[in-house]
Order: structure tokens, then C-alpha cells, then sequence
């Protein structure tokens, strides 16, 4: 079941990437990102107030500590889209994976084992299948969705530290609470006000991100890493892009060539071989 909250969770954030840019055509970054999580916040108060979940000042700091992280990844990622399209967003952001391993040793002193290298580089290189190939420079926008990939794997590291500990409801609760103080200060900042889209796509992107990207998406993760290693949960969520192509497919009749299923193909190999490892290490 942990798995399977995972796979949801590369399910939704694959379809963000074609909503976030929709979004991005009729509002501001900033703007966006604070409905979203208006959104998400509101969406989980039912829970908070049905349940009668105590707040815990220990995991109240960890959730501020995770919101302010999960800030660095949707800015990052949201500013990188303003300027990149949505696959070489997507094609970027799994480096992460490459990230995780490098924390994992600065945290915990665990050096990767030549499987796990193997199977990251696997992802990497089923993944520049699955986009195809880009001529990058140092352009802001691959800059801004590098940081988003660090943020993201430093976000996933520290979540695999919380999540046994804390409650899950509340701990996704006070990041939503962080995400909306940080984007509406970062939107006063920068325009000064908030405009409400009036565009229905817009509110239709905003619903999607704000319950089903956000509240959802970090409720399932936490849960699911009461169980998992970062690690693993790390590789699990380079499906993400395999998603993001599928959205893409569906929506705008794209065409997969035969480059892309041979990198799906490659990005789900490596994820089967690191489940198999730490079954048997189990």
C-alpha cells in the first residue's frame, strides 16, 4: 500500500506540469502558488476538525520546517516553467534522485552501493529518453528547476526523518499553512496585490494542483514514508515524467516514439530492481 500512495502521488504531480503551465499563461507565479495552497488548506480542515487531531508543538515545527522546503520546490518549479517547457521541467526535476543520494551520505554517512548507482543512472538515462534530447544552457529557468530538484530531494530526505513520528494530517496541515504565509508575502513583494483569475481553466488548474498536487499528493507521501526509505521513495517518484507524458498524451494527442517507451521501459526496470534490493535486505 505505501507503493501504491507513491504511484498516486507521480500520478498527480505528472499531471501539474501540463496545469501549472496553463495557469501560468492568465496569473503570476506567486499568485498561482497562494490560491493553490489556499486551496489545499481549506480542503483539509474537515479532517483537522472531524478528527480533533491535537496540535503538537514538535510536529508543528517540523511541518513549518517541511513547508518552508516544499516553498523552495513549487517556486523553484513554478518560476523554471515560466521560461522551459514542461518536459525538460519534468526531465531536470528527476535529477532529484542524483540529490537524495548525495544528502543521504551528508546526513546519515551512507555511501550509495553500485546498484543504487546503477539504478539512478538508469532513471537519468530513461529519462533523457523519455523527453528526448535538449540543447541546455545555464538559461534562469534550468537553473531555477535544478534548485527545485535539490529542494525536492531535501524536502524527501527530511520528510523520511518526520513522518514515523508525526501525525500525518497535521503534518501536511501546517505545511499547507506555510506554503499559503510564504506565497502571499512572496506575491505582496512582487506585485503588491492579488488578482483572482476569471479564466475557468484557471480555477481549473488551481482546484487540481491545491487538492489533489498538494494536500493529497503530501498527505499520501507522508504516509507512505512511515514505511519507506527515502531512498526508495525517491526512485518510485521518477514515474513522475512517464506521467507527465501520459497527461500530455491524453490531453493534447501527443504521440510516443519509439525512444520514449524504450525510456519508460528503462525508468520502470530500475525502479523494479531497487524494490527487489531492499526486499531482500527487508
Amino acid at each position: 500500500m505505501p507503493i501504491l500512495y507513491i504511484i498516486m502521488v507521480t500520478a498527480f504531480w505528472g499531471g501539474s506540469f501540463l496545469f501549472i503551465k496553463i495557469a501560468l499563461q492568465h496569473m503570476s507565479a506567486t499568485t498561482f502558488i497562494f490560491l493553490r495552497f489556499v486551496v489545499a488548506a481549506l480542503s483539509m480542515l474537515p479532517s483537522l476538525v472531524l478528527y480533533r487531531i491535537p496540535l503538537k508543538q514538535q510536529t508543528i515545527i517540523q511541518g513549518i520546517q517541511l513547508g518552508l522546503l516544499q516553498a523552495g520546490v513549487l517556486f523553484l518549479q513554478t518560476l523554471g516553467l515560466e521560461t522551459i517547457s514542461p518536459a525538460l521541467s519534468a526531465f531536470l526535476t528527476g535529477f532529484f534522485i542524483v540529490f537524495v543520494l548525495f544528502i543521504r551520505f551528508i546526513m546519515q554517512g551512507m555511501l550509495p552501493s553500485i546498484i543504487d548507482l546503477f539504478s539512478s543512472l538508469l532513471c537519468l538515462a530513461g529519462l533523457a529518453l523519455l523527453t528526448r534530447s535538449y540543447g541546455l544552457g545555464w538559461e534562469p529557468g534550468v537553473l531555477y528547476t535544478l534548485g527545485c530538484a535539490f529542494f525536492l530531494a531535501l524536502h524527501t530526505c527530511v520528510l523520511g526523518e518526520y513522518s514515523p513520528t508525526g501525525n500525518t494530517t497535521l503534518l501536511t496541515f501546517i505545511q499547507m499553512l506555510t506554503l499559503v504565509t510564504f506565497a502571499g508575502v512572496a506575491s505582496f513583494l512582487a506585485d503588491n496585490s492579488i488578482q483572482l483569475p476569471t479564466q475557468l481553466a484557471s480555477w481549473g488548474a488551481i482546484l487540481f494542483c491545491g487538492i489533489l498536487c498538494s494536500s493529497a499528493a503530501l498527505w499520501l507521501k507522508a504516509r507512505a514514508q512511515k514505511h519507506l526509505e527515502a531512498f526508495q521513495v525517491a526512485m518510485i517518484l521518477m514515474l513522475e515524467p512517464v506521467f507527465a507524458t501520459i497527461f500530455a498524451c491524453g490531453v493534447l494527442g501527443e504521440e510516443l516514439s519509439t525512444q520514449a517507451y524504450m525510456g519508460i521501459a528503462m525508468i520502470i526496470s530500475a525502479i523494479a530492481i531497487i524494490n527487489t534490493r531492499l526486499k531482500a535486505i527487508a
